[in-house]
């Protein structure tokens, strides 16, 4: 089990971990506003939408893992329906903490 110390986290050096399929509305309600909106801090050009959290583990070591979409034409293409969001972090087990935490099943990447 995981909890979030962090919804504002040093996301230096990570690097893409894994995925998740989700709706924005499902992050935004299992992690709250990501820290990064497009659309209210200005256009990028690899991302519209990233949260940035940190969580600790059951054994008090901590996590850093970032939610994002990457290089999409608009913000909206990923808050349309389901997508399948890139999970960022300096190890796997922050793809473990993502699921854990939004209470969904890990589905192994294809």
């Amino acid at each position: 089990m995981y909890k979030i110390i962090d919804n504002d986290a040093n996301i230096t050096g990570t690097h893409l971990q894994g995925h998740i399929e989700a709706t924005y509305d499902d992050l935004v309600k299992a992690f709250g506003e990501p820290i990064y909106d497009s659309t209210k801090h200005g256009l990028s050009d690899k991302v519209h939408t990233q949260w940035a959290l940190e969580f600790e583990n059951e054994e008090g070591d901590y996590v850093v893992a970032t939610i994002y979409d990457w290089k999409e034409d608009s913000p909206y293409t990923s808050r349309s329906g389901k997508y399948r969001w890139h999970i960022g972090g300096n190890e796997y087990e922050a793809v473990s903490a993502v699921y854990d935490y939004a209470n969904l099943k890990e589905v192994a990447d294809a």
